[in-house]
């Protein structure tokens, strides 16, 4: 791969997939707020979860694929893509098969160490090549919101809503624009009479 620009641009995509499924989520503290709603809210924090675990899996995994073979962070992110479907469709199965509500605040903080794992190994090579340390900063995110979470898996439907919006609102920024500052710097780099 001679420039890193599809990379950055699938990260983009994921940043803001994100950001819209940790909008998502919001609903639930409002849904629940009511006796007759708080189903509905439930099912809709754990159904933007699984789209997005879903939805960023594939790009995750796509993405793996435009890393030259035998990098750590191809690997990385193909384990990711599959461990992050897995994860998705587990919290599908967290609605339809009204498996115990526990196991969702777990699977979000599986899917958040993961994350921050393969971001850490991700962040090694892409740190190196634009000499840019705040390729590490969605790992750190990652890592903290996967605590976060499971410090916070006792909360109220509300305190929990604001986890997972944590989560994916601040991870989502951080990626997109991250992203997007690389793209901008790569462009920079390759056509800089553009500027």
């Amino acid at each position: 791969m001679k420039s890193y620009s599809e990379y950055w641009t699938a990260t983009l995509v994921r940043g803001v997939v994100a950001i819209i499924a940790g909008t998502g989520v919001l609903f639930l503290p409002e849904m629940a707020s009511t006796i007759l709603l708080r189903p509905f809210g439930i099912v809709i924090a754990i159904l933007c979860l699984a789209a997005y675990g879903i939805v960023d899996s594939a790009i995750v995994l796509a993405t793996s694929f435009m890393i030259r073979p035998g990098q750590p962070g191809r690997i990385a992110m193909q384990l990711q893509g599959l461990a992050g479907a897995t994860i998705g469709i587990l919290l599908f199965a967290l609605v339809y098969n009204r498996i115990d509500l526990e196991w969702f605040i777990y699977l979000a903080a599986l899917h958040a160490l993961s994350a921050a794992v393969v971001e850490f190994i991700v962040a090694r090579g892409t740190s190196r090549h634009h000499a840019a340390n705040w390729c590490y900063a969605a790992s750190a995110i990652a890592a903290v919101s996967a605590v976060a979470l499971l410090l916070g898996r006792n909360g109220t439907p509300r305190e929990l809503t604001w986890l997972l919006f944590a989560y994916l609102g601040v991870f989502g920024f951080n990626i997109a624009a991250l992203a997007a500052r690389m793209i901008f710097a790569e462009r920079q780099l390759l056509h800089p009479s553009h500027l």
